[in-house]
This record gives C-alpha cells, sequence and structure tokens, in this order.
C-alpha cells in the first residue's frame, strides 16, 4: 500500500476543476498521498496518462494505473474508490 499514488490531472482554466481540486486538497492535507498536475504545465505526462478530459483521477499502485475516474465524483464514490488501494492511518472525518 505504500506504492499507491493518486494523480489529480486538471487546468487552471477548467471550471469543474476549481471546484473538485480544494476537495482533494484537502484530502492531500490529511495524508493521502495525491499528486496534483496540470495538463497545461506537464502535457506529456498528461499525454502519457491519454488525460483528454479535466477533471481526471489516475490511481496508481506499483506503477500502474488500478483505477481512473473522469469528471467530479462524489466524495463517498472517491473515498471508495481510493480506499481499496489505500487506507488512511487516521479516521479523521472530513466534516
Amino acid at each position: 500500500m505504500d506504492d499507491v499514488i493518486i494523480r489529480y490531472f486538471g487546468a487552471a482554466w477548467c471550471g469543474p476543476c476549481k471546484k473538485y481540486k480544494p476537495v482533494l486538497k484537502k484530502l492531500e492535507k490529511m495524508g493521502y498521498p495525491i499528486s496534483f498536475h496540470d495538463v497545461d504545465q506537464d502535457p506529456v505526462l498528461a499525454e502519457s496518462h491519454r488525460i483528454q478530459s479535466v477533471p481526471q483521477i489516475k490511481i496508481e499502485e506499483d506503477g500502474k494505473v488500478v483505477e481512473s475516474m473522469i469528471g467530479i465524483q462524489p466524495l463517498e464514490v472517491l473515498l471508495g474508490k481510493i480506499h481499496i488501494y489505500w487506507e488512511p492511518d487516521t479516521d479523521e472525518s472530513l466534516g
């Protein structure tokens, strides 16, 4: 579980990204292994992950993409997918 990374792909011009990124930032502060990528600032990485729509999340385990989510996901769905591959050390609440 130490080899899990959650990649968030977004863009400064993307309206939904502006709403979704703060949610991911909060998870990052809680210890979730989230890496933020702007598709315009890192087009090579975005292309290598075949990002065609943002916001998009890719969960990688041992260097392989195991989950992809396009668009804003309900928090319960997002956490449910993340927790398949990675569990937080604490029981902090998002509320």
